[in-house]
């Protein structure tokens, strides 16, 4: 049997065709030798059938599920939810998983020293706090965290939003060292998201678009290369102010070309290039052999603290050097608390961006490995890291999506991979780190500069975005640049707000289409998406999907009279004429399909009824199909449906509501059955 394209693929007998074994009959018009269910059922409206099915509404057990919760409260659960190294700890398979976690542990550490060290330039510290980033929180990280593979450390977006806070609140004429705003910057940031925490505020991550973390990662990415063209180049540069920095700087480097130290140059291009070559070339052919890759990163920096002492580079040619690097653990301190009322309110952006970064990388390897992340649970575990660390020189810590990707297919199980990363840390500080004090920033500038390169090539996502809607791409667009031609953090507040306005926008225009019926059936569908569907004479039927509430009922009011082609007010004058005859093809019966329609608040209503009231008025009457429970019960409560002040007859589906409609617009003889009440399945 073939389909004809009027019925959009269901079976109709007036236009089937039908067909024998061997074909001799193709193409004659014959009836089918098919079976046929018809279905037939009293046709409800929607209070009949709450009485014949005795509905009821359900009494809150809110507080009576809280109070059980509190007796039910077992003390083992509070310690495994509160440190969920107890749960995954009993499941820990020795030697397998701790061979992984110890080739992982090694690999990462030896990443973490230039990172940190190149990082925490990028932050405005000393380079030794990077390493003590890398070091302190991620003990306490181990014992509060459920992700197993991210790793914890610096990372290059919260570096460089802390180096805006620490350039803008320390230096000439500023009582601060940049040290005592890094750590007071961490110490605020770990309150917050302990507070965060407490408040349940995990949920806020889910606020940060794909599109806005995207564009803002990128823009700050070009902040990151901009940054670092001074230490290539061998340049100093002023202060400068923290808004339009880039555009800045590089009028700045463009007036200090002529200066640029040579050696620094050299030194930087050989690094890059060694560095490209090593991860486009060597990297991809290696990871075939070995999980292991080269520490790369490392060599050169061991090599260009080599270099350095045996050319004495700072004094011969100029070159800067890291200086300065204190063997050793720093001594516990306080933050200075005076600073703390100054930066309250970029250290909210910090904790936020921190958090949303991790947990978004920390959700990627929980599905890989099939395991679950606490969002609350790891606000608290950045928030006690980050304000245990304060004490020790260290500025705010998150995962990195570099290091993680290494830990992982380095074969990283659980958090122990921490633990190896930090002891190893630990020996370099404790016996080695006073070796790096001659090192040229520019290897570490350099390497930052192509640890970037990945974010920088988040620029391709944007046709995509574009694709996905109109709202991702011109958040993505805008967060991008304001962060890079303004600010970083005004550009994270120009994404946020792009991000919620479009749930706003998509909030108060939502989703209304007119519906047809798909012939001899009880399923009706979109008439500007499908072909072949009935429109009955007399009656529209309208779709709408989402919240109907203060927000949107403008716009549903505005769009039911354009579906309807009406002019309400001029409609209302006609009908008063005493010489007015409506058209034979007028709508004299409106269905609302409200299977989608998700909440409906008291503003909305009272909206609905004066539509009502109006469309009366012109001999429109309106049917409403497919309520939920909620919206029955908000409408009856609000006096819409119900009792003497009715002001709508509701139907569980849209075939009952059409099917009332028929009746009312062509009455059957007495005994006779309209032909819409079959079902055929």
């Amino acid at each position: 049997m073939r389909n004809n394209p009027a019925n959009n693929g269901v079976f109709n007998p007036s236009y089937s065709r039908d067909y024998t074994d061997n074909g001799e009959t193709a193409g004659r018009r014959v009836r089918p030798k098919v079976s046929q269910v018809i279905v037939t059922r009293p046709h409800y409206q929607q209070e009949d059938l709450n009485n014949a099915f005795n509905y009821f509404k359900p009494k809150s057990q809110f507080f009576h599920e809280a109070l059980e919760s509190v007796r039910e409260v077992d003390p083992k659960s509070c310690i495994t939810g509160l440190f969920p190294i107890f749960n995954w700890l009993p499941e820990y398979k020795f030697p397998s998983d701790f061979i992984g976690d110890l080739i992982s542990g090694l690999t990462v550490g030896v990443m973490h020293i230039p990172q940190g060290m190149g990082y925490a330039l990028l932050a405005g510290m000393p380079p030794v706090t990077g390493i003590y980033t890398a070091f302190f929180p991620v003990f306490i990280y181990f014992l509060f965290g459920s992700s197993r593979h991210n790793s914890m450390g610096t990372l290059s977006v919260v570096s460089i939003m802390t180096g805006k806070i620490v350039f803008n609140h320390s230096g000439e004429g500023s009582p601060y060292t940049n040290l005592e705003v890094g750590v007071a910057l961490c110490f605020l940031v770990g309150v917050i998201q302990l507070v965060m925490s407490l408040l349940r505020m995990g949920v806020v991550s889910f606020l940060l678009s794909e599109a806005l973390v995207s564009g803002f990662t990128t823009g700050a990415a070009c902040y990151v290369f901009t940054s670092q063209l001074k230490d290539i180049l061998g340049l100093t540069l002023p202060h400068l102010d923290s808004r339009f920095e880039i555009v800045k700087i590089y009028y700045e480097l463009g007036k200090r070309l002529p200066d640029t130290n040579l050696m620094s140059l050299a030194i930087s291009a050989v690094t890059i290039i060694i560095l490209l070559i090593n991860n486009e070339v060597i990297k991809p052919r290696l990871a075939k052999l070995c999980i292991i890759p080269i520490p790369i990163q490392l060599i050169l920096v061991v090599c260009g603290t080599l270099l350095s002492i045996h050319f004495n580079l700072e004094a011969e040619y100029g070159t800067k050097i890291v200086g300065s690097i204190p063997q050793g653990l720093p001594a516990p301190k306080l933050p200075n608390f005076n600073i703390l009322p100054d930066i309250v309110v970029e250290s909210i952006t910090v904790a936020v961006v921190a958090y949303a970064v991790h947990v978004s990388l920390g959700i990627i390897f929980a599905k890989k490995e099939n395991y679950e992340i606490g969002f609350n649970q790891e606000l608290l575990a950045l928030g006690a890291g980050n304000l245990f660390a304060s004490f020790f020189s260290c500025f705010p810590f998150a995962a990195s999506l570099s290091r993680a990707a290494i830990q992982y297919l380095a074969g990283g199980k659980t958090q122990i991979t921490g633990l190896v990363s930090c002891t190893l840390l630990g020996v370099v500080l404790l016996y080695v780190a006073s070796f790096f004090q001659p090192l040229p920033r520019c290897i570490l500038a350099s390497i930052i500069l192509v640890s970037v390169q990945g974010l920088l090539m988040q620029s391709r996502d944007l046709p995509r975005f574009w694709r996905q809607g109109f709202f991702d791409g011109l958040t993505w667009v805008l967060t991008f640049v304001t962060v890079v031609f303004v600010s970083i953090d005004l550009g994270l507040i120009v994404g946020f707000t792009m991000s919620v306005s479009s749930i706003f926008v998509r909030a108060i225009k939502p989703y209304m289409c007119q519906m047809g019926n798909v012939p001899n059936s009880d399923v009706y569908l979109d008439l500007t998406r499908y072909e072949g569907l009935i429109e009955h004479q007399g009656i529209k039927i309208i779709h709408y999907s989402g919240g109907l509430h203060f927000a949107s009922r403008a716009t549903f009011k505005n769009t039911i009279c354009q579906m309807l082609n009406l002019n309400l007010t001029e409609e209302i004058k006609r009908h008063k004429d005493p010489e007015f005859y409506p058209a034979e093809d007028a709508i004299k019966m409106l269905v609302l399909d409200f299977t989608a329609l998700s909440y409906i608040d008291p503003s909305a209503i009272s909206t609905f009824k004066s539509l009502i009231k109006e469309l009366e008025s012109i001999d429109i009457q309106t049917l409403l199909a497919g309520c939920s429970p909620l919206v029955f019960e908000k409408m009856k409560k609000c006096g819409f449906i119900g009792g003497d002040e009715s002001y709508v007859r509701v139907y569980p589906t849209i075939h009952d509501a059409v099917h009332y409609a028929l009746k009312q617009l062509r009455p059957h003889p007495a005994g006779a059955t309209p032909t819409i009440q079959e079902v055929r399945l």
